[in-house]
C-alpha cells in the first residue's frame, strides 16, 4: 500500500533514477520511486549502449552502481561487457539488451526496498519560504500530493525543478535551441557482419550471444557512398548524414541511431508531440533506404521502437556550481567531487546539420562533477541528477551520458537519504561525509 510520505522521493526512473533510489534505499531510506513509463531503464531500455566506463587509457573511471548493473546484465547473457574501442571518440561500449534492462533494474530497485509507481508523472509542486515541501502526482487514480523530507528530479528535462521554481537555462546559450533528438529503433532479420563490415571506425570485434565466430558488431560512420540517393529521394536533408547502430545479438542490430529531429523543445508537450511525429516519419524513409541499398539490410524490419524519442538536451537548472567546457577539456578536479567522467564533449548540432566532438586534453582525460552541481541555487529539499544538472550547454554535451548519469544518481541518493534523516537542507551536507559512504559502495572518486 502506498503512502504519501517518505523520507526520499526520486522522480524519474532512468538511469540517474535508478541509481539514485538504489542508493538512497539502501542507505536505509524509505524510498518512493515515481516513473511515467511502465518500467525503469530510460535511455538504457531503448538499447543504446553504455559508453566510456574508461577514459582513453583504458582506466576505469565510472563503476558503482553503474558497474553493478552492467555485470548483473552480463550473467543474464544480456550484455557482452565493456569492450574497448580503437579509433573514433570513444574509449569503450557496453552493450547490453534493453529488455532485461527494464527486468534486471526493476529486481534490484525492489530488493532494496525502493518502492515503485509507474504511469505517473511530477505535474507540480508546493514550495514554501524557498523549501521543496510536497510534488502533485497525475495517473490514473488522479492527482496525488506527496511528501518527502528529501526529493530527487532525475526526469531529464528538470520537470521537478522547474515546478518548484528553480531557476534553469534551456538549450544553447546564444539561442536557446537544443541539441538534435534521435528517435532508436531495433531491426530483425539482420547479416550483421555484413552490414558492420562496411564500417571500420570504432570496430567492436565480438562473439554475439548465439553466434560461433567473432566479427564487427558495431556501425560507426557516415553513410557517403549514398549521397545521391539520400537527397535525391529526402531521406535526409544533408549529405554524410551519420549512422552508429549495433548488437549484441546475432541477426539483429539491438539499436539504430541516424535519425535526426532538430530545432524542437523536448521539454515542451506540443514540440515534443511534433517530434516524435517527425520521427517515424524519417523511420519509415530509412527503412526503406536500408532495405534498398545497403548489403544485409534486404530483409530487415522494425522489431521495436522506444517508448519516447531520444533527447540529449533541454533544461539544465542553475546549480551552486555550473559545470563549463573549459573545466572538462582542462579535466579540471575539485574538492566536492562526487562523479568522474572521461567521455569527450559531444554536440550534435541544434540545427541537424552534423556533430562534433572536443576531446578531454589532460593527462588523465578524465574530470570531475562536483557536489554543488547538483544543488540548486535557490529551492531546498532538492536535488538533481542526470542530464539536468548545472552546466553549460557545452558542458551538458559530455555529462550526459549514461554512466556519468548514474554516477551521479548514486550520489544525490546518497545526500538525500542523509539530509532527510538529519533533517538538513542538501547544501548544508558535509559533503566529505557523502564521498566516503560512495566510495565505500564502489564508487570511482
Amino acid at each position: 500500500m502506498y503512502r504519501q510520505e517518505y523520507d526520499v522521493i526520486v522522480a524519474g526512473g532512468g538511469t540517474a533514477g535508478i541509481a539514485a533510489g538504489l542508493s538512497a534505499a539502501r542507505a536505509g531510506a524509505h524510498v518512493l520511486l515515481i516513473e511515467k513509463n511502465s518500467y525503469v531503464g530510460g535511455t538504457a531500455a531503448s538499447g543504446l549502449p553504455f559508453i566510456d566506463f574508461f577514459n582513453r587509457d583504458g582506466k576505469q573511471i565510472t563503476a558503482g552502481i553503474a558497474e553493478e548493473l552492467m555485470k548483473r546484465l552480463f550473467q543474464e547473457k544480456a550484455a557482452l561487457g565493456h569492450i574497448r574501442t580503437s579509433g573514433g571518440h570513444l574509449n569503450s561500449v557496453t552493450m547490453i539488451d534493453p529488455e532485461w534492462v527494464k527486468i534486471t533494474a526493476e529486481e534490484m530497485l525492489l530488493e532494496s526496498g525502493c518502492e515503485l509507481l509507474y504511469h505517473s508523472f511530477v505535474c507540480g509542486a508546493k514550495v514554501e519560504e524557498d523549501c521543496l515541501k510536497s510534488i502533485v502526482v497525475a495517473n490514473k487514480n488522479g492527482l496525488t500530493e506527496f511528501r518527502a523530507g528529501c526529493f530527487i528530479d532525475t526526469t531529464g528535462d528538470g520537470d521537478l525543478a522547474k515546478f518548484s521554481g528553480a531557476r534553469y537555462h534551456l538549450g544553447r546559450e546564444s539561442d536557446g535551441l537544443c541539441q538534435a533528438m534521435s528517435l532508436l529503433f531495433k531491426l530483425g532479420d539482420v547479416d550483421v557482419e555484413r552490414a558492420t563490415s562496411l564500417f571500420s571506425e570504432n570496430p567492436i570485434p565480438a562473439c554475439p550471444v548465439g553466434g560461433d565466430h567473432e566479427y564487427n558488431l558495431h556501425i560507426s560512420g557516415k553513410l557517403s557512398k549514398w549521397n545521391d540517393i539520400i537527397l535525391k529521394e529526402g531521406i535526409f536533408e544533408h549529405p554524410d548524414h551519420n549512422i552508429w547502430a549495433g548488437t549484441m545479438r546475432e541477426n539483429e542490430l539491438t539499436y539504430v541511431n541516424t535519425i535526426r529531429v532538430s530545432e524542437k523543445n523536448g521539454a515542451d508537450a506540443y514540440e515534443l508531440s511534433e517530434a516524435e511525429i517527425e520521427g517515424r516519419r524519417q523511420l519509415k524513409k530509412v527503412i526503406r533506404f536500408l532495405n534498398a541499398y545497403v548489403p544485409g539490410m534486404e530483409k530487415a524490419h522494425i522489431t521495436s521502437i522506444p517508448n519516447g524519442i531520444g533527447i540529449r538536451e533541454t533544461r539544465r537548472i542553475d546549480g551552486e556550481y555550473i559545470l563549463t567546457g573549459e573545466d572538462i577539456i582542462e579535466g579540471r578536479r575539485f574538492d566536492d567531487c562526487i562523479a568522474r567522467n572521461g567521455y569527450c564533449i559531444d554536440i550534435h548540432d541544434p540545427k541537424g546539420q552534423g556533430w562534433g566532438v572536443s576531446r578531454i586534453q589532460s593527462e588523465e582525460q578524465s574530470y570531475d562533477i562536483p557536489y554543488r552541481c547538483i544543488v540548486p541555487a535557490r529551492i531546498d529539499n532538492l536535488l538533481v541528477a542526470g542530464r539536468c544538472i548545472s552546466t553549460t550547454a557545452e558542458a551538458l554535451a559530455s555529462t550526459r551520458i549514461m554512466p556519468s548519469c548514474m554516477a551521479l544518481g548514486q550520489a544525490a541518493g546518497v545526500a538525500a537519504s542523509m539530509a532527510a534523516d538529519r533533517k538538513l537542507a542538501p547544501r548544508k551536507l558535509d559533503v566529505k561525509s557523502i564521498q566516503t559512504i560512495l566510495r565505500g559502495n564502489g564508487a570511482l572518486i
